[in-house]
């Protein structure tokens, strides 16, 4: 075959259907009509009612079958919608540039469509209304297959947008029976239009704040992602399709999901913070005039904070503050502000004093952890994580600021490197006020940031992480003695002792690993749904000081979890200075 004609062809493969001038899907064409109860009674599980189903004529995928995966009709420029993973062909037939009729019909294709079909509304109307355009491609699957790290069962009942690889994903409905038994009724989280929306705006979001310090930003994300929703389909209710017509969240009640009035409470659980925020700005929206400039005023709010680090909710309260003013009359303005200090009361935490900074160190190290994690590979790639993640970190000092704020001098070691830094910590909030050098140099650079984020985590939750391991260290010790609240979940099956030399106070020593051979108990185990572990092991070391639970005359100083999954977590305490 001559080059030229091999081109012709190629060409023709990766434009097919691009000269129809209309494609038509059956989807869910009309939100607001999911939130009628009476359609949802012979619904079944996993299903839509047909009166919420339509044909819709949209243009053709503009990058139908293109290269980037091996056959993808239900693509465009900047996203392709595939069923599963993308890694395989269509589940559905096109001829002349149409999805077969019989082929239309079916709940996967109905559901692909759905998804393909609100996404480009989405954007169209983020286009058109907010003046945002992608800058990254976007793949989404729907009916997803990804395997619970603990369970090793596929996931359900759930979206998500992973920021690491930029994907999209809507898994499967449960159809099981103690579900069902349970009085569960639910649906593919891709039949809702309101989740597409929602998940996207994530997708939006991270364009906007990529590198959050935060987790409170985690919880702004959750509130942004339910409002742009709000705004997209002009309802305040998220989840109807979904939830078979009850709402998951409604930004425009004052009570959220739990029952408690929407008001910010520190540490609070990233999608009840975010109930918080969407409840502000649906609110502030319902008194606004022109609603799209308020709509692209949130975008200008999460784009100023974003470019602070370690901003947190507060922050962003401040800004909307700032802008309400110009988009909100006069007459409603006080009142839209004091929803904003009822539901955020108090201001951003700034930081009181830097003196710490000028004192001396007074140890190495005090505390010590290493930790380490491994994922099996396919689960690790279908999250878009790393297989292999490990840290080796220490708790060297702290100091306190002021009554709310305190300094905690945390390092890293790699590689016989030690890097410390100081992590400032609003002990109310929970919240990372900044990150500095020994030289006093502010972190701000986004590589370095995202270097040591997780030893910034580390310092937040300190006393939660060793609330956790010590809890573990008990637990498990009272498994190999047959007592406890394990040893009614799991039966020690065999155990074995083995010698062990651990690196401890920079010494070596020698000790024991003792290993648990477990089985999940049948009614308290397996009917309950306890993660299946295989095999649990204790190192301990024949030193004095601590307060660990003692095993064999000797003191345990580590675990680690071995799941049947093929997941694996292990901790040790390598360093106690008690000076």
């Amino acid at each position: 075959m001559k080059k030229s004609t091999l081109a012709l062809t190629l060409s023709t493969v990766i434009t097919l259907s691009s000269n129809a001038q209309a494609l038509e899907l059956l989807v869910v064409s009309n939100y607001d009509n999911a939130g009628t109860e009476s359609i949802w009674k012979k619904a079944k599980t996993d299903q839509v009612p047909e009166v919420l189903l339509g044909n819709q004529s949209v243009n053709s995928p503009g990058a139908a079958y293109s290269s980037l995966f091996p056959k993808t009709f239900l693509q465009e420029q900047m996203f392709a919608v595939c069923h599963h993973n993308c890694n395989e062909t269509d589940i559905f037939r096109v001829r002349e540039g149409e999805i077969s009729d019989r082929d239309k019909s079916q709940w996967d294709v109905i559901e692909q469509s759905n998804v393909y079909f609100w996404l480009n509304r989405y954007f169209s109307f983020a286009d058109q209304n907010l003046n945002f355009r992608p800058d990254h491609f976007l793949k989404v699957m729907t009916d997803r297959e990804i395997k619970d790290e603990s369970k090793g069962k596929v996931m359900k009942n759930n979206a998500f947008f992973n920021p690491r690889d930029l994907t999209l994903s809507f898994l499967p409905a449960s159809k099981n029976l103690l579900f069902k038994l349970m009085g569960g009724k639910i649906n593919r989280s891709g039949f809702d239009p309101s989740v597409v929306a929602h998940e996207t705006s994530h997708f939006m979001f991270h364009h906007l704040f990529p590198n959050p310090m935060n987790s409170e930003i985690g919880g702004l994300n959750e509130g942004f992602a339910d409002y742009i929703a709000n705004a997209f389909l002009n309802n305040p209710k998220v989840g109807m399709v979904m939830m078979h017509g009850k709402a998951l969240r409604d930004s425009s009640s004052l009570i959220d999901g739990n029952g408690k009035l929407k008001s910010y409470e520190p540490g609070m659980e990233v999608h009840d913070l975010g109930e918080r925020a969407a409840y502000a700005l649906w609110t502030t929206r319902l008194a606004a005039d022109d609603k799209s400039e308020l709509d692209r005023l949130v975008l200008d709010a999460v784009s100023e904070i974003g470019k602070n680090p370690y901003s947190t909710i507060h922050h962003f309260k401040e800004e909307m503050l700032k802008r309400i003013d110009s988009v909100i009359p006069s007459a409603k303005a006080a009142g839209v502000k004091g929803i904003w200090e009822i539901t955020f009361p108090g201001n951003a935490s700034k930081v009181a004093s830097l003196a710490f900074l000028d004192q001396p160190i007074k140890a190495k190290s005090a505390l010590g952890f290493k930790t380490k994690q491994i994922l099996p590979a396919e689960l690790a790639k279908d999250m878009g994580v790393p297989a292999l993640e490990e840290s080796h970190f220490s708790i060297i000092q702290m100091a306190n600021i002021s009554d709310s704020q305190v300094a905690i001098l945390m390092a890293t070691e790699n590689d016989q490197v030690t890097t410390p830094y100081w992590v400032l910590i609003d002990a109310k909030r929970s919240n990372i006020l900044a990150m500095y050098s020994l030289d006093k140099k502010l972190i701000t650079d986004e590589e370095e940031l995202t270097r040591i984020k997780p030893l910034a985590d580390k310092a937040v939750g300190a006393v939660g992480f060793i609330s956790d391991f010590s809890g573990k260290l008990k637990s498990f010790s009272d498994l190999a003695l047959g007592k406890g609240d394990f040893n009614a979940i799991y039966k020690v099956k065999d155990q074995t002792v083995a010698s062990e030399s651990v690196n401890f106070n920079g010494e070596l020593i020698s000790g024991l690993r003792i290993h648990l051979e477990l089985k999940r108990r049948l009614l308290t185990g397996v009917l309950f749904g306890a993660p299946e572990i295989n095999g649990i092991d204790l190192i301990t070391l024949p030193i004095q000081g601590l307060s660990t639970p003692d095993l064999n005359g000797q003191k345990v100083i580590g675990y680690k979890l071995m799941l049947k999954t093929g997941t694996q977590m292990e901790v040790i305490l390598d360093k106690f200075i008690s000076k």
